[in-house]
């Protein structure tokens, strides 16, 4: 694993957390794959996420405790424009406080959702490529702070990410898969089973 730059997604940690993120989706949408990343039709993917996929994700993510799981869940759909709810911005800001990311990666998302119109219309977060990130770092055009600091960064988000799986490792694992069933007030359950029948009306999965 490595870290390319100090904004978002340039680093291998991130995009790690961004598949687990597909793979959680993808199973709550019923679906064999879910790209958030680079999907190829953006707009299927948007579609199924504004249908309730979105929330339903978020809801869990939060209830596991993921804050990782729920910061990258909002990054990617706001790349895509999707609608997402006040109350699940509201968390993300909250969560975004009290969760390590790079500086440069954190001012990236704070801008992002002080900016965002939230009415269907991508943001652009101006972050390079990871691709574009390694070439500058080969030729030298490190971010200041040189890698000292890039590893002292990937430190601490490594150290959040393996906490975070190793409180998973210790839960129970049901005999056959199930719904993930979590302990909510009666109104979050109201608006998670709306949310579900949302998504259900889609019959066209993203690929």
């Amino acid at each position: 694993m490595g870290a390319w730059g100090y904004g978002l997604l340039q680093s291998d940690v991130e995009l790690d957390v961004v598949d687990e993120i597909e793979d959680e989706v993808a199973k709550i949408a019923k679906t064999k794959r879910f790209r958030l990343l680079h999907p190829k039709h953006p707009a299927r993917v948007k579609e199924r996420l504004d249908g309730g996929v979105f929330h339903c994700a978020f809801l869990y993510f939060h209830v596991k405790k993921w804050n990782h799981g729920m910061i990258y869940l909002v990054v990617m759909a706001m790349r895509l424009g999707s609608t997402i709810p006040a109350d699940d911005l509201a968390q993300v800001i909250q969560t975004l406080e009290e969760t390590p990311m790079y500086k440069e990666a954190k001012g990236q998302l704070e801008q992002g959702l002080a900016g965002y119109k939230n009415n269907g219309e991508p943001w652009d977060f101006q972050s390079k490529s990871i691709v574009d990130a390694a070439n500058a770092s080969i030729t030298n055009e490190q971010p200041a702070g040189g890698p000292n600091d890039m590893e002292k960064g990937m430190e601490e988000i490594l150290k959040h990410q393996k906490e975070w799986e190793a409180k998973q490792a210790k839960e129970p694992k049901p005999a056959t898969e199930t719904k993930p069933k979590v302990d909510l007030p009666q109104e979050e359950k109201d608006r998670l089973d709306a949310a579900v029948k949302a998504w259900f009306n889609f019959q066209m999965a993203p690929e």
